[in-house]
């Protein structure tokens, strides 16, 4: 059966777009997180590494825990390099933060690209308050 050129490039593309969606969500290396509050100054900076070990959460779902490796600054009034962190990757779209706090979540939320995340940090609780931001760079 001969496939047209038409076909060929549609299947073509499709591939690629496939590649890209399977690497975006490959988080098995390090990465260098920096947490900046709303006037972009870096509270936290950190080297940390996602593990498939499950961890505790008050939020539904299943989460898998952060390890953190190592910190270069850090603020733990601002972002909780300290403590128990997890995260959720669902549909491309990545949240990291403390969930074993009820009611006191500080949520990390990004879409996951191929070697930068890029996101909003916010407390959500009693309703959601944005703190700042923060990055992902896929260590080489």
């Amino acid at each position: 059966m001969k496939i047209s050129l038409p076909a060929k490039i549609l299947g073509g593309i499709w591939m690629s777009c496939l590649t890209v969606l399977t690497h975006s969500q490959d988080l098995s290396s390090t990465w260098r997180l920096r947490v900046a509050n709303t006037d972009n100054q870096i509270k936290a900076e950190a080297t940390i590494r996602f593990s498939n070990e499950t961890a505790r959460s008050c939020m539904a779902g299943t989460w898998k825990r952060v390890l953190v490796e190592t910190k270069a600054a850090q603020a733990e009034e601002f972002f909780p390099l300290a403590g128990p962190l997890a995260y959720k990757l669902e549909n491309g779209a990545l949240t990291l933060g403390r969930t074993e706090v009820c009611d006191g979540f500080l949520f990390l939320s990004g879409k996951a690209e191929a070697q930068v995340i890029h996101g909003s940090y916010d407390a959500i609780g009693w309703g959601s308050r944005k703190l700042g931001s923060f990055s992902l760079q896929q260590m080489q």
